[in-house]
């Protein structure tokens, strides 16, 4: 049926547009049919596992007479398998019932047999097993995390300021009790034998935890310089004196939980400085640690020359950030001292 314009003229659009609508109907069909055939594919095909990596790989590609028992490895390593039955790990290690996987020296290590297969090429004898102190940060994390994951996950390991510093696991935590070890020994050192660390003679400090390498502050100030020289204030929070540790404050293994759960830097100081949680009616901004840096805003926790461990003495911390000059001040008087702000970190009152 022929159509004509309101000119009089012949009207050949209709005709032309439901050509090319008949040709595209057929195309969306064929579109829709390879859609489906794409999608079945990708049902019916099995989904590839990503590749396990080093160290990981030596233990998913090992088979069970891959396994050695451990006196195989005692007649090399002599002086650790004798040290090894004191060590934390052992109690963890030696039930005979456990997969060979989780037993003994190649719990750890990997399955030792291409190991000791290739024991005259030193190049190949290192790439068949995991030399913790050799290989790299990532690699020794990955293969503490195997059993270790209830305290982490890789994944949360690598987002880590100690992950990005290339800090590995065996940094700080023991893994054989060799000679000269502190491992499980409970007695308190002599402050002064902190190796520079803390400087108050004579004083006790904290045990040993039967895991650690060295005293936790020991281990922390090997590498936080500038926290120790804190530390020599007169004024600190009593890590030196082993009535705290480094870990009442920061956590060393933190979960991506744990730091959503608190606000920044508050919530590790309101653990013990309860008076000042708040919430409060009428709160101190950068107190609450969301517009500011919280309480390090004003206090400086690991040392200060001020008692009350403040970064400024005087008016002059006030005036970091109030910086009008409007208001007359009492002479000689902090603005907390002279009767006008006496709740710096919150109030109910008006």
């Amino acid at each position: 049926m022929e159509s004509w314009d309101r000119y009089g003229s012949k009207d050949t659009s209709m005709a032309q547009h439901r050509k090319k609508a008949g040709a595209f109907v057929p195309a969306l069909g064929l579109m829709a049919s390879a859609s489906c055939l794409i999608a079945t594919a990708l049902l019916v095909s099995p989904q590839r596992k990503a590749e396990a990596r080093f160290p990981v790989s030596l233990f998913s590609e090992a088979k069970a007479d891959d396994y050695l028992d451990d006196a195989v490895c005692a007649g090399c390593h002599a002086e650790v398998a004798a040290d090894c039955p004191q060590s934390y790990h052992a109690a963890h290690v030696k039930d005979p019932k456990l997969p060979p996987d989780r037993r003994g020296c190649q719990s750890c290590h990997g399955p030792g047999k291409s190991h000791v297969e290739n024991i005259s090429d030193p190049e190949k004898t290192g790439r068949y097993i995991v030399r913790y102190g050799k290989v790299k940060p990532a690699e020794a994390t990955a293969g503490c995390l195997r059993c270790h994951r209830g305290v982490l996950h890789e994944s949360q390991w690598r987002r880590t300021e100690h992950a990005r510093a290339e800090v590995t696991c065996v940094a700080c935590h023991t893994v054989h009790h060799t000679k000269g070890s502190i491992l499980l020994e409970s007695k308190p050192r002599p402050a002064q034998d902190l190796r520079g660390g803390f400087s108050p003679t004579g004083v006790r400090t904290a045990k040993v935890l039967p895991h650690l390498k060295d005293e936790e502050p020991v281990l922390c100030a090997s590498c936080h310089k500038r926290e120790v020289s804190d530390f020599r204030h007169n004024f600190h929070h009593p890590v030196p004196e082993g009535r705290m540790t480094c870990s009442d404050c920061h956590a060393p293994h933190p979960t991506r939980q744990a730091v959503k759960a608190e606000a920044p830097t508050k919530g590790a100081c309101v653990r013990c400085h309860l008076e000042k949680a708040g919430p409060f009616k009428y709160e101190h901004e950068p107190v609450t640690g969301w517009l500011g840096g919280g309480c390090t805003e004003c206090h400086r926790p690991h040392g200060s020359h001020n008692p009350a461990l403040l970064r400024a003495y005087s008016r002059g911390l006030c005036a970091q950030c109030h910086s009008e000059t409007t208001t007359a001040h009492y002479p000689g008087q902090t603005c907390w001292s002279s009767g006008c702000h006496e709740a710096l970190h919150g109030s109910n009152r008006d």
